[in-house]
């Protein structure tokens, strides 16, 4: 199940980061790079072009009963091998969490339960994302009067992990990572820590645009990541927005109105938002002038006043036949297009027409 985040309209205090969807986003949005970056041993045995068939773990009871109150992200997906065979990569992601015996022993149940479902090997890893603990259990031990069983499954752990080198690194989860420990390390509220995420934020969506620029998907999935993820006061996002060097550069600008998700985010849908207003802006006045130069032209022949009325009549047609155009050029829909001007829907198949031929 894909959850979506929206822009919140509450005040900075109020907002809940959802951890959860947002992790879920990310790993079915780039499962390749994910798999690539935390299960280096599995990952070349992957036949990647028959795809992952994400299951969905809202069915079992157990899981659902698992999560209230908590701040757990499941995935089980099915993949295929190059071999032929099939297998399930179970991921569990414990956001803001120490991993205690009561954790090994949950995901050991996880384990069997998804097992005695599909009764096909499992692939189990969980990613611990509270960077300020060292020890994690990663071994489930049961033992009753000669009635023993261990439980081992993969870990990443997000303590100890290198700046530098996560920077360094060529995959994109490197920089999930290194705001699942910016996050992990200020999760205060006082105007220190706010500042000091402005600063984290700041540097992961410029990095992110320094190392990705050339992957729209890789740029587009991070961003909304990073965006959501390390939340920040009113007054430091617009701190933020103007410091960005997007919001100067026309050509990183086309690039930004490509990434539809982009939109309803806290930084990056003001962006959308100014760049339409200053391309109806332009158009607008670009219309308007020559409307009125051709309108006083025919005015000296027909009448100057009805020249004139017609020039900006003309102009305002021309403004608006420009506006659509854009609007069709960044790939918005016939529905969205009427929301967005004055035309109905049969005007705008006309003019889709028009500029096809």
């Amino acid at each position: 199940m894909l959850t979506t985040i929206k822009e919140n309209k509450k005040t900075y205090h109020e907002k809940n980061t959802d951890y959860d969807g947002l992790w879920k986003n990310l790993i079915e949005e780039l499962f390749q790079e994910f798999m690539e970056y935390f299960a280096r041993d599995l990952y070349p045995e992957i036949d990647f072009e028959k795809g992952a068939d994400f299951k969905n773990l809202e069915l079992f009871q157990f899981v659902i009963d698992s999560r209230k109150g908590k701040n757990y992200t499941d995935k089980l997906v099915k993949v295929l091998l190059k071999n032929g065979e099939e297998k399930y990569v179970f991921i569990h992601i414990e956001v803001l969490a120490i991993g205690g015996q009561d954790f090994a022993e949950r995901m050991f149940k996880y384990f069997y339960r998804v097992y005695d479902k599909y009764n096909h090997p499992i692939y189990s890893i969980t990613l611990l994302t509270d960077a300020s603990h060292q020890h994690h259990e990663d071994t489930f031990h049961y033992s009753f009067y000669g009635t023993m069983l261990t439980y081992a499954y993969n870990t990443y752990r997000f303590y100890g992990k290198a700046e530098e080198e996560l920077k360094k690194s060529d995959n994109p989860f490197a920089l999930a990572v290194l705001a699942g420990i910016y996050v992990s390390k200020n999760n205060d509220r006082t105007d220190e820590d706010n500042e000091k995420r402005f600063q984290f934020k700041q540097k992961l969506i410029s990095l992110a645009f320094e190392k990705y620029s050339h992957r729209e998907a890789y740029l587009s999935a991070l961003l909304y990541f990073i965006d959501y993820i390390l939340q920040i006061p009113t007054e430091l996002q617009e701190k933020l927005y103007d410091s960005l060097p997007v919001a100067q550069n026309e050509k990183e600008e086309g690039k930004i109105m490509g990434m539809e998700k982009l939109r309803d985010t806290p930084t990056f849908g003001r962006l959308f938002r100014e760049i339409e207003e200053e391309a109806t802006k332009r158009g607008m006045e670009k219309g308007m002038a020559r409307g009125v130069a051709e309108g006083i032209e025919k005015g000296i022949e027909q009448g100057m006043v009805q020249g004139i009325e017609r020039g900006v009549e003309q102009g305002k047609k021309e403004a608006e036949r420009n506006f659509v155009k854009k609007l069709l050029d960044r790939d918005y829909t016939d529905e969205e297009i009427s929301e967005l001007t004055s035309l109905e829907l049969e005007e705008i198949i006309i003019l889709r027409k028009s500029f096809e031929n």
